[in-house]
């Protein structure tokens, strides 16, 4: 085991920043500062919902969804696609003993569709669920899949049929399509991203990549999308309509990505890396605003799987999740305070709390022993409510639910940034 290095919760700076504009200027002080752990965003007491889920790749642990306003969550428990019903406490099976293990799950609308580890995609409406289209799309694992029903926000670029370009290394096929149908989004390890039409998986824009994409976030105003992948690049496109532009290749840390989000304002984005970071950019500028080590940074299990920014509303925060046991929970407006939950499957587990002042000191010896309390506890998944009042963590034997302090959010300091 590699020791806890001591300054385990500091930002690392970018080499430079530049900034284009007044808000990003804003932020340049905020960079000598360190974080500090003593809040709490949330409640870290969790409900507990006795959902059982699956990670079925050791890598991708995205498998809990809260796709709409409905109190509902969807996520994978081995071959299987269940909707658990938050109020009445009751899951429902929407597609049962699929014949592959899923990887990744999407929901949107009326469709359901997962991946599996031999480019298996499975496609289904949540109002007739029992006969799924199961295809094989790409070469090899379909790590992510998305639902994107942003094409119809702006007006499509005309391109001649079947047009294709290469740029940086990035192969760009568009087919043309009016349909205004969702589009399916799937990251392949044949180092594609493919946008296909929904129901009938029609493939109408291809991007072919120097390495195996993992995943692929598109902004909440529709014009932007990050993907990352098996080496530490960040490829950033323009999105209009179906047609991608690629206008930037980043760098994230040192080693290979598995997520990447947008805040709300579609001016922030953030990438987990495997070696046990997490880095937020402003698209204005091009230039990395923070990076934050994990708690367990620096070994194996400190791995960041998951990032996700609140959704909606002012509550401005950033949550990542590691490959075991702990969940960070940062401000954005500042970037200076942090929230660090360790989660338990037991109400009777003193570590189940947040880990803020002196139970900071605690967790640093649970973290430097081989397991907490003898036992790791696998992340599966991590997702906000749409209207942002909750954080939900999915574990292998349930899924916690941590009730985000709105109103404590809503208040902001003199020194706040909005």
């Amino acid at each position: 085991m590699v020791a806890l290095q001591p300054a385990w919760n500091r930002y690392v700076l970018p080499a430079a920043s530049h900034s284009i504009d007044a808000d990003s200027a804003q932020f340049s002080k905020l960079f000598s500062s360190s974080v500090v752990n003593t809040y709490e965003f949330v409640n870290p007491s969790p409900h507990r919902h006795l959902q059982r889920t699956s990670w079925n790749h050791w890598q991708l642990r995205d498998v809990v969804l809260c796709p709409s306003q409905k109190p509902e969550l969807y996520s994978i428990y081995r071959c299987n696609v269940d909707k658990y019903d938050i109020q009445k406490q009751q899951s429902t099976r929407i597609l049962g003993d699929l014949d592959f293990d899923p990887v990744s799950l999407a929901v949107g609308g009326d469709f359901v569709v997962v991946g599996g580890q031999r480019a298996e995609l499975a496609v289904a409406r949540l109002s007739d669920p029992c006969a799924p289209t199961v295809v094989r799309s790409g070469g090899s694992i379909n790590n992510f899949v998305a639902l994107d029903q942003s094409q119809t926000a702006l007006p499509r670029r005309r391109f001649r049929d079947s047009a294709a370009f290469i740029e940086d290394g990035v192969t760009n096929l568009n087919i043309m399509s009016s349909s205004d149908m969702p589009r399916l989004l799937a990251c392949n390890n044949d180092h594609t991203v493919r946008l296909m039409s929904l129901p009938d998986l029609r493939l109408v824009t291809e991007l072919k990549f120097p390495t195996a994409v993992n995943y692929a976030a598109i902004s909440p105003d529709g014009t932007k999308m990050c993907v990352v992948g098996d080496s530490n690049d960040v490829f950033l496109f323009s999105k209009r309509g179906d047609d991608f532009e690629k206008i930037a290749t980043l760098t994230a840390s040192n080693d290979a990505a598995f997520s990447c989000d947008w805040n709300q304002g579609s001016q922030f984005f953030a990438v987990g890396s495997q070696d046990g970071y997490a880095t937020v950019w402003d698209i204005r500028s091009q230039q990395k605003m923070v990076q934050l080590e994990t708690f367990q940074h620096g070994r194996s299990r400190g791995a960041c799987r998951n990032v996700k920014f609140s959704p909606s509303g002012s509550v401005d925060l950033l949550a990542f999740s590691e490959h075991t046991s702990y969940v960070n929970v940062v401000d954005t407006r500042s970037f200076e305070k942090r929230q660090i939950l360790c989660v338990s499957n037991s109400e009777n587990e003193t570590y189940g709390r947040a880990a803020t002042g002196n139970a900071v000191q605690a967790a640093f010896s649970m973290a430097d022993s081989p397991s907490m309390m003898g036992q790791d506890l696998q992340i599966t998944g991590l997702r906000f409510a749409s209207d942002s009042s909750a954080l939900f963590v999915g574990l292998e034997e349930l899924i916690l639910e941590y009730t985000v302090d709105k109103i404590g959010r809503y208040s902001f300091s003199t020194s706040a940034t909005i």
